[in-house]
C-alpha cells in the first residue's frame, strides 16, 4: 500500500503534468451540471478560520525588503459539503459586490461565490461552456470566458445567460488558444494566447487591435498604470510594454536555484496591489513572489503545504478592498483569503 508521503508525491506529479498540459485533463469526470439560479444562494460553505499567520520572507544573500504582515483569514473550498472546484485555473472579482468568479476547468463550469463563500451561481453545459480557462468582468457585470480548446470567447449576462460567442481564430486570422484574460481600465480585453504565446488585445466588441510577442510560454497579461504586463512560465518571466507595444523592461529568469530572488520555477498568475507591487504566483515553488514594477525583488510569501497553512500549486490571485488578497490554488482546489497589513 502506498504511504501518505508517496500519495502526496504522486498527486504533486499529476498536478505538475496538468499545469504543463491543461488540455489533458479536459476529459476528466465532471459533476452533474445544475441549472443556474442566480437569485437563490446555496448552503454556507466550509469556511476554515485561521489564527493570524504572519508571513516570513524567504531570506537570501540578496537584499529583500521588509514584508508587511500577512494574515490568513479564511479558506473557501467546499459549499455545504459539495465540492465545486475541479482544477481551477483563473480568478476574477466583481468590484461592486465582492463576488468571486472562478473557472473550474476540470468540470467545465464557471463558479460564482459571494464575499462570504456562499454559492451564488454556476454555469456550464447548459449555457454552452466547454472547459472555460480565463474569466473577466466588465463594468456592466458582463462575464467574459475564454475556451482554450475551442478558441472561443463567450460572453454571459450578469445573470449567467449566453449573450455572444466570438471565434478568436477567425477574428485574428490564425488558430488561437486563449488562456487567462483580463479587462483593463482602458476598456480593452487582454488575452494570453497559449498557442502563439502572444498577448492579444481586443475591444469589448471583439475587434482585434494588436498582438504583443516575445514570450516563451505566456500565462497572463494585464494593463496597469498605462503599462501592459505579460507573465511567462518560461524564459524571462515578466515583460512590460507601453500601450503602443514598445518593450520597456523584462526581468526574472527560470531555473532550479529557487533560493535566489530572481529565479522562477513556473509562474502563472499575477496581480498588482494598491502600492504598485507586483505579486506573482509561482506554481511550482508554491509561493508568491513580490516585486516592484521596476524589477526589484521585495519579498516572498508562502511554502508548500497541502493542508491549509501554505500553498499547493497557486495559479492565480486578485486583490479586493482594504488589503484583501485572494489566492486560487489548482492543486488544493480552493481559495485562500488574506489581509495585507499595509494596504
Amino acid at each position: 500500500m502506498m504511504s501518505r508521503k508517496g500519495k502526496n508525491r504522486f498527486r504533486a506529479l499529476a498536478l505538475l503534468l496538468a499545469l504543463l498540459f491543461p488540455c489533458l485533463i479536459a476529459g476528466a469526470a465532471s459533476p452533474e451540471v445544475k441549472k443556474a439560479s442566480p437569485e437563490v444562494k446555496k448552503a454556507a460553505p466550509e469556511v476554515k478560520k485561521a489564527a493570524p499567520e504572519v508571513n516570513k520572507a524567504t531570506a537570501t544573500a540578496e537584499v529583500i525588503y521588509a514584508a508587511p504582515k500577512i494574515t490568513r483569514l479564511a479558506t473557501f473550498q467546499n459549499v455545504g459539503g459539495e465540492k465545486l472546484l475541479y482544477s481551477p485555473l483563473a480568478l476574477a472579482r466583481d468590484v461592486k459586490n465582492g463576488d468571486l468568479f472562478i473557472t473550474s476547468f476540470g468540470s467545465g463550469e464557471l463558479i460564482i461565490l459571494d464575499a462570504k463563500g456562499f454559492l451564488v451561481n454556476k454555469a456550464g453545459r447548459e449555457v454552452g461552456l466547454t472547459a472555460p480557462y480565463g474569466v473577466a468582468l466588465d463594468e456592466t457585470g458582463r462575464i467574459y470566458l475564454s475556451e482554450v480548446q475551442t478558441g472561443l470567447l463567450k460572453v454571459l449576462s450578469p445573470g449567467g445567460a449566453l449573450m455572444d460567442r466570438i471565434d478568436l481564430s477567425l477574428v485574428v486570422g490564425r488558430p488561437v488558444s486563449p488562456g487567462r484574460i483580463t479587462i483593463g481600465q482602458d476598456g480593452r480585453l487582454y488575452i494570453a494566447d497559449l498557442r502563439a504565446h502572444e498577448i492579444l488585445v481586443f475591444n469589448l466588441q471583439g475587434d482585434f487591435l494588436q498582438a504583443l510577442g516575445g514570450f516563451a510560454y505566456l500565462q497572463k497579461a494585464a494593463v496597469v498604470n498605462d503599462k501592459i504586463i505579460g507573465l511567462s512560465a518560461y524564459g524571462r518571466a515578466v515583460h512590460i510594454f507601453d500601450q503602443t507595444g514598445v518593450p520597456l523592461l523584462a526581468f526574472g529568469d527560470h531555473g532550479e536555484a529557487s533560493e535566489r530572488s530572481n529565479i522562477f520555477s513556473f509562474p502563472t498568475g499575477f496581480a498588482v496591489d494598491a502600492k504598485g507591487r507586483l505579486w506573482i504566483a509561482d506554481a511550482f515553488q508554491h509561493r508568491l513572489r513580490v516585486f516592484s514594477l521596476d524589477g526589484r525583488h521585495l519579498f516572498n510569501y508562502g511554502r508548500l503545504e497541502i493542508d491549509t497553512g501554505g500553498f499547493f500549486f497557486p495559479v492565480d490571485l486578485c486583490f479586493g478592498e482594504k488589503g484583501m488578497l485572494y489566492v486560487l490554488e489548482k492543486g488544493a482546489e480552493r481559495i485562500q483569503i488574506f489581509q495585507v497589513s499595509d494596504l
